[in-house]
């Protein structure tokens, strides 16, 4: 038996493909609607007809058959499923003479129950494989999901703890994240919820972040020129000799001073007399042509150390005039002098404004007036320039301390405690 399937808009439409292709003794097997197309059930419905015939259809061959016609109406009637399955009263031709294959409705409707039966014995299979992926999801997981979110609760909660402890250092809470987010990332619950090893996490990331110049003057090279710029009253002078003072007792007492701090008179005097108690020649310029003559007077000095006025961030004017002064063919090394005690926003502030000078690198000073120091980590975070000393009173010379990851990772983590001697 010869079976095929055929696809149409309608019963009718449906019914004139199969006499066409398989010829008036087709037998019609059974019709469902279906959807097609790539939308799935959203597509268009369309009308599947499975259709057989006992013998070989003709391919592209219209067989002749007898047409029944209303008596009332004279038109054709359409084929339907009731007449005993068949599209008209011809008997089905034989192949085989001898041994004729008659397929009866009877058969055909054996065949759909069996495969009727078959269909419902899957949907049995799937129905109870549901039920038993559902049972084990019900049955097992009561301890394991109670354990997940025991687990996971007690991970968020170690997460805010370990943030905390940040946020206790006076570290920003925007840097506090970041380093919860890499301690999420590299520990485990067990390593997180152990104090012991969230102060090695601290103490690693801390020092992996902090950059530092150890020793500006390590360089086996004469005539070092270092220049002290930043914003008023954080301390520039009284930095300027604690520098001097270290860099006699270490490296070479041939050392001169230049202050084009005009704007202080009492400035100018306070560098003198730290001039003359070191021995140090000290030079007052006042444009930046004199600053290169006193250079060039001061060539034979293995450091030349410069003071400048205090400039408010807000006065670019101030801030441009020093770039005059300070100009790249110079070789002049700029440091921008901070006091801890500033207000962050003021702070990052003055960092900005004095960036234009190209800065080399950073002194904090004050430390010793502040309860937390987190602070030095977010001004790394956020600009990447190295300290090269730290200060932490106003005795000269002992109360400057050259920079060091360490030592910085110390003074972050040990809130209430700013005085360090080295």
């Amino acid at each position: 038996m010869q079976v095929r399937i055929f696809e149409s808009t309608d019963m009718a439409s449906g019914l004139r493909m199969v006499k066409d292709d398989l010829g008036p003794d087709a037998l019609i097997l059974s019709t469902k609607t279906i959807r097609s197309g790539k939308f799935g059930v959203l597509g268009k419905k369309t009308l599947e007809i499975t259709a057989a015939i006992d013998s070989e259809w003709p391919h592209k061959k219209r067989v002749p058959s007898s047409r029944k016609t209303n008596p009332t109406t004279h038109a054709e009637d359409p084929l339907t499923y009731n007449s005993a399955m068949q599209l008209n009263q011809e008997k089905p031709s034989v192949q085989n003479p001898e041994k004729p294959e008659i397929v009866t409705p009877t058969t055909v409707n054996e065949e759909q129950t069996d495969l009727q039966s078959e269909v419902n014995e899957l949907k049995g299979m799937i129905r109870n494989l549901g039920q038993e992926i559902l049972r084990i999801n019900n049955s097992l997981p009561a301890s394991t999901i109670a354990t997940e979110h025991n687990y996971s609760l007690t991970y968020n909660n170690s997460l805010r703890s370990l943030q905390q402890r940040l946020l206790d250092y006076g570290i920003s809470i925007d840097t506090a994240g970041t380093i919860s987010e890499f301690a999420k990332e590299s520990l485990t619950l067990d390593e997180l919820s152990d104090p012991f090893k969230q102060q090695q996490f601290f103490e690693q990331s801390i020092q992996e972040l902090i950059q530092v110049n150890t020793d500006i003057f390590k360089e086996e090279k004469r005539h070092h020129r270092v220049a002290l710029v930043g914003p008023t009253g954080v301390g520039k002078t009284t930095t300027l000799a604690k520098i001097a003072a270290g860099h006699l007792a270490t490296h070479s007492p041939n050392i001169g001073f230049i202050t084009i701090d005009t704007y202080r008179i009492a400035a100018v005097e306070q560098l003198k007399v730290y001039g003359e108690i070191m021995n140090i020649p000290v030079e007052v310029v006042l444009s930046p042509e004199q600053l290169e003559n006193a250079l060039l007077k001061l060539r034979d000095k293995d450091l030349i150390l410069i003071d400048t006025a205090g400039r408010s961030p807000q006065d670019s004017l101030c801030v441009d005039e020093l770039v005059s002064f300070l100009r790249p063919d110079l070789a002049i090394e700029k440091h921008l002098v901070l006091s801890a005690t500033t207000r962050e926003n003021e702070l990052f502030e003055a960092i900005k404004r004095f960036s234009v000078l190209g800065i080399d690198n950073t002194i904090i000073t004050k430390i010793d007036e502040c309860t937390t120091l987190g602070l030095l980590l977010d001004i790394q975070i956020r600009e990447k320039t190295p300290y090269s000393y730290i200060t932490n009173g106003q005795r000269v010379p002992e109360d400057i301390i050259k920079a060091d990851k360490t030592i910085v990772t110390q003074l972050i983590m040990s809130p209430g405690k700013g005085i360090v001697y080295e």
